[in-house]
């Protein structure tokens, strides 16, 4: 399986997919998955109301092998479990949502670049949700120059949970 060789061979990778999907790649250990609230409801049968429920059930997603976990949530922002066993929230910039087509694609490219350069998972869960932001408040995909204007005005990571 080509989980499996990756693994064997130290390849990170991600995995965006619902649960069916999700599910049989965890013991594989991807470095993020990346549910958004309704999936990750979904994948446990709850109902998620705040952040600290929604890190909660992040949490579950690492216990179950996953190592980094971003779970988006709207304009409630984003919980990110990261692979050090940290729990962090952080609120989605202010903005119009105009267009949310590709906005977790988005998201998951921020977080990428933003850890890829600087292998800071503060700055990579800033980078992915101001991208993610941006993306959703145009009415095509971000570039670079608006996820950056984001960036530069996104808030502070608000809490560690």
């Amino acid at each position: 399986n080509i989980l499996q060789r990756l693994q064997k061979k130290g390849i990170l990778f991600v995995v965006d997919a619902a649960k069916d999907l999700l599910l049989p790649t965890l013991p594989y250990r991807p470095f993020l998955v990346k549910p958004n609230l309704q999936e990750l409801q979904e994948l446990f049968c709850v109902t998620l109301k705040t952040k600290r429920e929604a890190a909660i059930y992040a949490g579950k997603l690492r216990e179950k092998g996953a190592q980094n976990v971003l779970a988006s949530m709207g304009g409630q922002g984003a919980v990110l479990a990261d692979a050090t066993g940290r729990m962090h929230f952080l609120n989605a910039p202010k903005g119009t949502a105009v267009n949310d087509v590709g906005a977790g694609d988005s998201m998951v490219a921020g977080f990428l670049a933003g850890w890829t350069g600087a292998k800071d998972y503060a700055h990579a869960f800033r980078m992915g949700v101001s991208t993610g932001s941006a993306s959703a408040f145009s009415e095509r995909l971000a570039t670079k120059e608006e996820a950056e204007r984001l960036l530069a005005v996104c808030p502070s990571i608000e809490s560690t949970l």
